[in-house]
């Protein structure tokens, strides 16, 4: 069991301005996170090994031609290739199996 206070959450800085993150498990490429992005921040093309899931705590983000808000939730499959932005201040939850893998320069991480 696994629990995650949202008082107690540690983000740290992904290296992409704007956007840091709050590791709540990863084991064996599956994993699960918190997500702050600045008004603004965005997350560069990039695809994933497995599927992603994104759930909205608050504020709105754009995925490809979809905007989601507060409350929405979004999968997407592996070779689903798309960026993320933050139309305003947003907090987001995302469950994944597997790595991203950035499609300009193909580098993996998980």
């Amino acid at each position: 069991m696994i629990k995650n206070s949202q008082s107690g959450r540690q983000f740290v800085e992904t290296g992409f301005p704007g956007i840091r993150a709050c590791v709540v498990w990863l084991e064996n490429g599956e994993g699960a996170d918190f997500f702050e992005f600045k008004a603004g921040a965005r997350f560069p093309l990039h695809d994933h090994e497995g599927p992603e899931q994104i759930l909205v705590l608050s504020g709105r983000i754009r995925s490809g031609d979809l905007v989601l808000a507060a409350g929405d939730y979004l999968m997407m499959g592996p070779s689903e290739v798309h960026e993320v932005e933050a139309l305003e201040d947003s907090v987001f939850f995302s469950p994944h199996k597997g790595g991203v893998v950035l499609i300009a320069d193909r580098r993996s991480f998980t």
